[in-house]
């Protein structure tokens, strides 16, 4: 009787131990895919960027140093103030850009560090700043800055994405510094660069420093690329 119940408790064993080695196995899955995805949205990012720059015909130099983000996004038989008349002929990339990216982070953020967060009790509190970001992206991309019926929205998307996007950085290294303290660290250094770098734009429309307000937006942006290709590379290397 006594080896009729041992049997059964050791084929119970072994089938959690199979599902369990399953669970794992998924898991990390998801999580591949969500490295993969966070890998090609920041490279896509900056193609789509370096793309619209180059439909502009000026020196990517100026184009960088000089010129918001969103004016490569200005649609050619748009009149906007401060951007030249139909800047770049390629726009229509630079908006699907936008969107793109907004999008991509919030899928990928889901399968990756979402999924990796140990506590659940807060769970959905850590989702509220990814889909800032994605929403602000998309409004960005959807509407013209410069534009007096559209300019309302677009700046509100900037806004939505400088913060979702920097705040997200921090909350992720935060979160996961227990176990990955080095990454951890320079998420929420990006983060607080991005953060940091917004509040000197601001600064600078304030003040009109035009010479240096476009560099202090794209100082705000580009720690959360960075972060995208950083987090992507990482965890695929983790998972060899």
């Amino acid at each position: 009787m006594y080896s009729n119940y041992f049997n059964k408790y050791n084929r119970i064993l072994s089938t959690l131990n199979v599902e369990s080695r399953f669970i794992l196995k998924e898991n990390k899955k998801i999580i591949n895919i969500g490295a993969l995805i966070f890998l090609i949205n920041g490279l896509f990012y900056l193609t789509g960027e370096y793309v619209a720059a180059l439909g502009t015909g000026y020196s990517l130099k100026e184009v960088y140093l000089r010129n918001f983000i969103s004016s490569l996004g200005v649609y050619p038989n748009l009149i906007v103030e401060g951007v030249p008349v139909g800047f770049s002929k390629f726009a229509i990339v630079m908006n699907i850009d936008f969107i793109v990216t907004g999008m991509g982070f919030l899928v990928a953020y889901y399968f990756l560090i979402f999924k990796m967060l140990k506590s659940k009790k807060y769970s959905l509190l850590y989702l509220i700043t990814p889909v800032l970001f994605a929403v602000g992206s998309v409004l960005v991309g959807v509407y013209q800055g410069g534009v007096p019926s559209e300019d309302g929205l677009h700046g509100l998307g900037a806004r939505l994405s400088f913060l979702g996007g920097n705040l997200t950085l921090i909350i992720s290294g935060v979160s996961l510094f227990k176990n990955r303290k080095g990454y951890s660290i320079v998420s929420i250094i990006l983060g607080f660069i991005g953060l940091i770098s917004a509040s000197f734009m601001n600064n600078a429309l304030t003040n009109n420093l035009t010479e240096v307000v476009a560099i202090y937006e794209r100082l705000t942006v580009y720690p959360i690329t960075i972060w995208q290709l950083m987090t992507g590379l990482t965890f695929l290397k983790e998972s060899k």
